[in-house]
């Protein structure tokens, strides 16, 4: 996958081309301060990586400060997580020092013939020189793209932060944990769940460049 920057010369091209469209300026202008261009650079990121054979792929904006209190960023992800759930237990495995808000594209990982699972995801990703991504991330994808489950007629959905846990006391001793957001049609919930379990086709697993 190409690093290579943009080229004034290819900026020039999509100049011509609104041109001789008879894209106006204000239109051109309200198309990147809605999002309509990134979206359409967003399907473009996304043609840069092949998923397995049988899998699936999405690309979605995110913006988020990663800094954020930890049980904000539960509630604000998961509007529906009770109080008692075990993935409010464990924000301090889940530090931070950066104070910048972020924005950026994660790359989610699906397989619709329920033959995927966190190994092949984690493969995937290493081989496509992707990152992992913590809850955070994860969580602002419930927060900002609440409704992912209607796009592809999915419900649950399950988007899966790839950077685990090994869980302590009050939680599953011993065992690798992975933070999710679960998407219905009428909740939405923050959890933590055995990486072991992430095997169904309501998951997908979430990745950064």
């Amino acid at each position: 996958m190409s690093e290579e920057p943009v080229t004034l010369p290819q900026g020039q091209c999509v100049q011509k081309i609104a041109n001789d469209k008879h894209v106006g300026r204000v239109a051109f202008q309200q198309a990147l301060d809605d999002g309509r261009f990134a979206r359409f650079l967003d399907g473009l990121k996304m043609g840069e990586y092949v998923p397995p054979k049988g899998a699936r792929i999405e690309v979605v904006r995110i913006r988020f400060k990663p800094d954020r209190q930890w049980q904000e960023a539960i509630t604000k992800g998961g509007s529906n997580t009770a109080e008692n759930f075990g993935v409010r237990k464990v924000g301090d495995q889940y530090s931070s020092i950066d104070t910048e808000e972020i924005e950026e594209c994660l790359i989610l990982l699906n397989c619709p013939k329920d033959d995927g699972n966190w190994d092949k995801a984690l493969a995937w990703a290493e081989g496509a020189g992707l990152k992992r991504t913590v809850p955070c991330e994860v969580s602002a994808i419930g927060e900002n793209h609440f409704r992912l489950h209607t796009k592809h007629e999915m419900a649950p959905v399950s988007v899966v932060a790839t950077e685990c846990i090994v869980g302590k006391e009050g939680l599953v001793k011993g065992d690798r944990l992975a933070f999710c957001v679960w998407l219905d049609a009428s909740e939405r919930k923050s959890s933590l769940f055995c990486v072991e379990s992430l095997d169904d086709v309501y998951c997908w697993f979430a990745f950064r460049k």
